[in-house]
């Protein structure tokens, strides 16, 4: 993808969180969706993460962002963190970027049974960090492979701001 390419799905990704920000909406039924379709590296990065861990292969390459996901993301992120709006769709522009890695969700303790959810990989952007109150952070997203009938497909759970301690530890 170009950079000119790159810039404006940025600037959809912000325009879609401002949008959901400033919605009435409590429902998803007519409401629009945006798909971030995986790059050929992504898709072969998913399809190891996969294979290693034994999970059956993906065979939908497209991430479906729901205006839910989006409103989890803003409670999130404001609530924990007390960031801006502004701020959130900067982080989930940078995490859904062609530039991101694809890699298994750590376990958050010391043992593998402290995963808090089966089949969990994280997208996350270790070439462009994002600016939050003069502290540079990596765009993270966690996503879940979901099987319904013949279709497995990633499903956004969550987006984030990562530390460099958190990425070190992602990528070992």
């Amino acid at each position: 993808m170009s950079v000119q390419g790159e810039y404006e799905l940025a600037a959809r990704f912000r325009k879609l969180v401002e949008s959901v920000a400033q919605s009435r909406r409590k429902s998803d039924a007519d409401s629009f969706a945006f798909a971030y379709l995986l790059t050929p590296k992504q898709a072969d990065e998913i399809d190891r993460v996969c294979d290693e861990n034994r999970w059956e292969r993906v065979n939908c390459y497209a991430i479906m962002i729901k205006p839910g996901y989006i409103r989890h993301v803003l409670a999130a992120r404001k609530d924990k963190d007390g960031l801006s709006v502004a701020e959130i769709a900067a982080v989930v522009a940078k995490a859904y970027s062609p530039r991101s890695l694809l890699r298994i969700n750590p376990p958050s303790g010391e043992t593998s049974n402290d995963r808090r959810s089966d089949r969990q990989s994280v997208i996350l952007n270790t070439q462009q960090k994002v600016l939050l109150r003069g502290t540079p952070y990596y765009a993270t997203a966690i996503l879940e492979i979901r099987i319904e009938g013949c279709r497995r497909y990633l499903a956004p759970v969550t987006c984030y701001h990562a530390t460099e301690a958190k990425k070190r530890r992602i990528l070992k």
